[in-house]
């Protein structure tokens, strides 16, 4: 009887043991949020970290991508691109990301390189700096360390900017993309860069992806209300229907550059241009106008990644951009440990993209507004021999 009472006693340990278990597995997916902001918090304020070495934007180590400075653009088609990347590094060890960490750059090669560079590379010349972006887990709360990091991230970009425009010729127009991140700082150049007429003139379009874009904020650059227009703004956040907390955090509790420094844009109306229609309407537009998404995740520069047509549709209401759910799980949001924060191996829009910018740098180079100069010379080499100077036999006559 004993032995008997020892079992049942611990079957019901097994069983209470299980129960807990579940319980806690339960407790943490319920929680993953919560958990994975506590991951990754640094656990320093900023003012005491001590920063990662500063890239030098004048060597092509600083950069993921970067032409050739030394050969004439003149004859290379299109316009100049900046890129500016999503956010990869996630915390935890740092406020802002260590440039000189391998892992880090074999994932901005691996996932933002291909997914998020690639598409405009058909559109002339690329640039997109390695700068040391804030953490994710900046993005995730509004402490006054994650804006200094923010801040902290922009200067590395607008020094890579300044890089850039020196580079960029006068007859050459200008791209400039965000994704994420990316777009809370392309944000802030299209602010301080161009604010006067001739430089808008030079600018075919600037992409602000799945970050906000204030409507209010709209005054010398116009939203792109149609396929033909230059010199204007494309922005939207694209959102599956199953994700409804991420609209509610995107409208209200996501930081934008402003007047008075960060703020939340809490519930100002955001401008949301279809990238399957490429107009600020809200109609909808079906899946058979999606022209192809990739997850190239791992792809090397040279291999161009072949897009998946007819993924999703897409439809513009209140600001956001709302998605069917795409065909093709690769082209989805992964349901994994802090998955709704960080950035997708994949994108969605990439051939729809790639072919918007380079039709909008060849309308702007239409329009006949920007410098011209005058093709290289080919000059002919004409080798001259020498010539022996013969002697008279008789001196001359005076």
């Amino acid at each position: 009887m004993a032995k008997l009472g020892y079992i049942h006693i611990r079957i019901i340990i097994s069983v209470l043991m299980g129960f807990f278990a579940l319980l806690l597995i339960f407790a943490s997916w319920f929680y993953r949020d919560d958990l994975f902001r506590s991951i990754y918090d640094p656990g320093e304020p900023f003012q005491t970290m001590a920063m990662p070495p500063a890239p030098d934007y004048t060597v092509n180590t600083a950069w993921l991508i970067r032409p050739d400075t030394d050969i004439d653009p003149i004859n290379i088609p299109g316009g100049d691109i900046f890129v500016v990347s999503p956010t990869i590094f996630l915390g935890r060890t740092h406020w802002n990301a260590p440039t000189s960490s391998k892992k880090l750059a074999d994932n901005f090669k691996r996932v933002v390189l291909p997914n998020y560079v690639l598409p405009y590379t058909s559109s002339g010349r690329v640039y997109a700096p390695q700068y040391r972006q804030a953490a994710l887990y900046t993005f995730l709360n509004n402490r006054d360390d994650s804006l200094l990091a923010m801040q902290f991230a922009y200067n590395d970009v607008r020094r890579a900017f300044e890089v850039f425009l020196a580079e960029n010729p006068p007859e050459r127009p200008i791209v400039l993309v965000g994704y994420g991140q990316g777009g809370l700082h392309v944000k802030r150049l299209l602010n301080e860069f161009f604010q006067d007429e001739s430089r808008i003139n030079k600018l075919a379009v600037a992409y602000v992806i799945d970050h906000p874009f204030l409507l209010e904020k709209l005054s010398l650059i116009k939203p792109c209300a149609r396929k033909q227009d230059t010199n204007c703004v494309v922005a939207f956040g694209a959102f599956e229907p199953k994700e409804k907390k991420r609209v509610q955090r995107f409208v209200d509790r996501t930081l934008v550059w402003d007047a008075a420094g960060m703020q939340a844009v809490s519930g100002r109306p955001l401008l949301c241009v279809n990238p399957l229609l490429w107009t600020t309407d809200s109609d909808y537009a079906p899946a058979r106008l999606h022209l192809g998404g990739v997850a190239a995740e791992g792809f090397g520069f040279d291999t161009m990644p072949v897009p998946m047509p007819h993924q999703t549709g897409a439809q513009c209401q209140d600001g956001v951009l709302l998605l069917d759910k795409p065909k093709q799980k690769a082209l989805r949001r992964p349901s994994r440990f802090g998955g709704k924060y960080r950035t997708l191996p994949s994108n969605l829009f990439y051939e729809d993209l790639r072919i918007d910018a380079a039709r909008r740098v060849q309308y702007l180079i239409d329009k006949d507004i920007l410098p011209k100069r005058a093709p290289l010379l080919e000059l002919e080499t004409i080798e001259v021999e020498d010539s022996p100077v013969t002697l008279p036999l008789k001196p001359l006559k005076q």
